[in-house]
């Protein structure tokens, strides 16, 4: 019981509504991050993105005040996974993270994102907003 306390354990989260593979996931509390345990695998047209395992993200960044009209989940559990990852390397992954090899724009992962959060379901203003906060808040993070 404590360790379950620190973190959720290595589920696989089911997005009712999407047709896309559930991400195999642990939340460690303390971190307030996701960790991926299993390789995520998304083919976006000729190119397939493969996000390892291990890796960490904050799922969606909503201010907690916000929560109350779009909550972090309710976004998806893939589009933040992919469009974090890309972000975290500035849309040019590790060797072997994207075959064909390809870089993405910041332009191309926010359109990723909003292009995957539909392949899930999220409703129409649900995706405006959050392309909308990506396009305008996006670059601070897109430059670390």
């Amino acid at each position: 019981m404590k360790s379950f306390a620190r973190e959720l354990d290595q589920s696989p989260v089911e997005i009712p509504t999407s047709g896309l593979p559930s991400p195999v996931l642990t939340y460690l509390v303390s971190e307030k991050k996701w960790r991926l345990e299993e390789p995520y695998r998304y083919r976006d047209g000729a190119h397939l993105i493969a996000v390892p395992d291990r890796f960490t993200f904050d799922l969606a960044s909503i201010p907690r005040p916000f929560w109350w009209l779009i909550a972090p989940f309710e976004l998806s559990i893939a589009a933040p996974l992919l469009h974090d990852f890309l972000y975290r390397y500035r849309g040019e992954p590790p060797a072997g993270s994207i075959e064909p090899p390809r870089t993405y724009t910041r332009v191309e992962a926010d359109e990723l994102f909003r292009r995957v959060m539909a392949s899930e379901g999220v409703s129409g203003w649900r995706r405006a907003a959050a392309y909308r906060a990506v396009r305008w808040f996006g670059a601070a993070a897109w430059s670390r």
